[in-house]
C-alpha cells in the first residue's frame, strides 16, 4: 500500500490501524452504545415475495461459531461513509462481533437520523452483500417506488430493503442495530460538518415549508454545524421498527400517517403500496477482469444497467449537471472478508421537501419525475472478489448522486485492478467526487481477510473512514 495517503484515509498494516487526516480525528461528543449481539434474530416481518425469508441463522448453523473466532488478530472490520456519527455506530457493531451486514444496518438507521437529505426512511437504494468465505455476491435493489395511483410521493423502500439484507446476511439481533439510531433521535445528536453542508445546501427548501422548518431548523434557519438536535417523532418511529421490524413501519400507525399526509402533499400513497412493496434480490452481475471478478448491481434495474454500461465504456457517464440528487454511499467490511456496499437516494435532496406530521419522515420524490429518475439511476455499488475463501474480497466501493461519483468509483476500482501501488487512492483523490456525488471505497490489495486495506472517502466531501478493533 502507499506510504503517503490522502486525507480521510485509514490504513491497516499488520492489523494495526493508524488514522491520518483531520477528517478522521473527529470527536462526536456522543456516547454510542455498542450494539451487536451474538444472540441472532431476524427482523420481524422481513419477507420476500409470498414466501418466508430464509435468514442467515436458518441457512448457516455455524454463524455463532464464526463470531467467536478472532479474525486476523485484532482486526474486526472497517467502514467508510459520508457522515461520521453514523460511521461510529457501524464501528461499534463491528467491535462487538457483528459482521458487515450488521454494521451496514446500524449505519443506515443512524444515517436516517443524521443525514436525512440523502438517507431518510422515505427513500431507497441498492446494496451488494457478500458473506465472508463465500464467493457469491448478492444484489438487493430497493429503489423508491412509484405509487400505483401516481402522485408526487415515492413508496418508502429503505426499511424493507435494509431489513431483508440483514436477515439474509447478518448475525446480530435486529433490535440492537436499530436502537442506536433511536437513541440519537431521542436524546439528541450534534450536527456534523457533513450534515450541516446538506442543510445549508437546502436552506431554501427548509425555510419554505413549515413542516421542514420545525424538524430541521430553528427560528426559520436551518440547523448548523455543532447544533444539538432531537427528533422525538422519528425516535418513536424507530422504536416501532426496533420492536416490530418492518411491520412497525409498513403497517399500523406509521403507515396510516404516511398515507394520510401523502394525500395532502400531492401524493397518492396507499396502504396497499406500502404492504406490497418488495425488494428485488438477484445474483450480482459479473464482469471478468482476469483473475478477479467485478460484481455490480443486477442489470434488471436502471442503476445496474447504467453501472455495467459505464464499466464497459458503452457510455461516458451521462448528465454533467451539478445537481443535488439527495444521494449517499457507504461500505462496511468485516474481519472474515464479508462486505456490504450501498448507494441510497431520496430522489432529490430531502425528497419532495415535506415531512409526514408526527413521524419525522421526509417523503422521497416519485421516480416518475425526471430528476428522480436520474437519481435512482446513478447508484453504483461495486465489489471485486476472487472466488475462493482464503483471500476473497479485494475491493468494495459505492458511488451515488451524479455521474461524477459514478465515474470516480469506476476509475478507482479500475486503477486498483492494475495492481499499481496507490493507484486507486490517487484516482479517487483526483476525481470529481464530492458531497453531492459521493464515492467511497475500501481497497484491499492482497484480499481480505488477510492483507492490508486502505479506506477512501470522497475527497471534497466531509465523510470519514474508521477501522474497528476486536474487543
Amino acid at each position: 500500500m502507499p506510504s503517503g495517503t490522502s486525507v480521510g484515509e485509514v490504513i491497516l498494516r499488520n492489523s494495526v490501524w493508524t488514522s491520518i487526516g483531520a477528517s478522521v480525528l473527529l470527536a462526536s461528543g456522543l456516547s454510542l452504545a455498542a450494539c451487536a449481539d451474538k444472540g441472532s434474530s431476524s427482523p420481524l416481518g422481513a419477507t420476500s415475495g409470498g414466501s418466508s425469508l430464509e435468514t442467515k441463522t436458518q441457512r448457516d448453523s455455524i454463524g455463532a461459531k464464526k463470531l467467536a473466532r478472532q479474525p486476523g488478530g485484532s482486526f474486526a472490520g472497517a467502514v467508510v461513509a459520508d457522515e461520521p456519527t453514523a460511521a461510529l455506530a457501524a464501528r461499534a457493531v463491528l467491535e462487538r462481533g457483528g459482521n458487515a451486514a450488521d454494521a451496514a444496518t446500524a449505519l443506515y438507521f443512524a444515517l436516517s437520523v443524521t443525514y436525512p437529505a440523502a438517507a431518510g426512511l422515505g427513500g431507497g437504494g441498492i446494496c451488494l452483500a457478500r458473506e465472508g468465505g463465500k464467493p457469491e455476491v448478492t444484489s438487493i435493489a430497493f429503489l423508491p417506488g412509484a405509487a400505483a395511483a401516481g402522485g408526487s410521493v415515492a413508496v418508502p423502500a429503505n426499511v424493507r430493503g435494509i431489513a431483508l439484507m440483514q436477515a439474509k446476511f447478518g448475525t446480530a439481533a435486529w433490535a440492537t442495530l436499530v436502537s442506536p439510531a433511536e437513541r440519537l433521535a431521542a436524546t439528541g445528536y450534534q450536527v456534523s460538518r457533513a450534515s450541516a453542508a446538506q442543510l445549508a445546501d437546502q436552506s431554501a427548501k427548509i425555510g419554505s415549508a413549515g413542516d421542514m422548518a420545525r424538524v430541521f431548523g430553528r427560528n426559520g434557519t436551518a440547523f448548523q454545524e455543532g447544533d444539538i438536535v432531537t427528533q422525538p417523532d422519528l425516535a418513536h418511529v424507530l422504536g416501532l421498527v426496533r420492536a416490530r421490524g418492518v411491520s412497525g413501519f409498513y403497517n399500523g400507525e406509521v403507515a396510516h400517517k404516511l398515507v394520510d399526509q401523502s394525500a395532502t402533499l400531492g401524493g397518492a400513497l396507499t396502504a396497499s403500496d406500502l404492504q406490497s412493496y418488495r425488494p428485488v434480490v438477484a445474483p450480482a452481475s459479473m464482469q471478468d477482469t482476469g483473475n478477479l471478478s467485478l460484481r455490480l448491481a443486477a442489470t434488471d434495474s436502471a442503476a445496474g444497467a447504467y453501472a455495467n454500461a459505464l464499466w464497459l465504456k458503452q457510455q461516458d457517464g451521462g448528465d454533467t449537471a451539478d445537481v443535488n440528487y439527495g444521494s449517499t454511499s457507504f461500505v462496511t467490511v468485516d474481519g472474515w472478508g464479508g462486505a456490504v456496499a450501498c448507494a441510497l437516494t431520496m430522489n432529490g435532496a430531502f425528497g419532495i421537501g415535506h415531512v409526514a406530521d408526527g413521524t419525522g419522515i421526509v417523503y422521497a420524490a416519485t421516480p416518475a419525475s425526471p430528476i428522480a429518475a436520474k437519481a435512482s439511476t446513478y447508484l453504483v455499488p461495486m465489489m471485486v472478489v476472487r472466488d475462493k475463501a482464503s483471500d476473497g474480497l479485494y475491493a468494495a466501493a459505492a458511488a451515488a448522486g451524479t455521474p461524477k461519483g459514478a465515474k470516480a468509483i469506476v476509475a478507482a476500482v479500475s486503477a486498483a485492478l492494475t495492481g499499481v501501488e496507490g493507484a486507486a487512492e490517487q484516482a479517487l483523490a483526483s476525481s470529481g467526487a464530492d458531497a453531492r456525488s459521493p464515492a467511497n471505497a475500501i481497497i484491499c490489495d492482497e484480499g481480505l481477510p488477510r492483507g492490508t486495506c486502505s479506506l477512501n472517502v470522497s475527497p471534497r466531501g466531509a465523510g470519514v473512514g474508521f477501522g474497528a478493533t476486536a474487543r
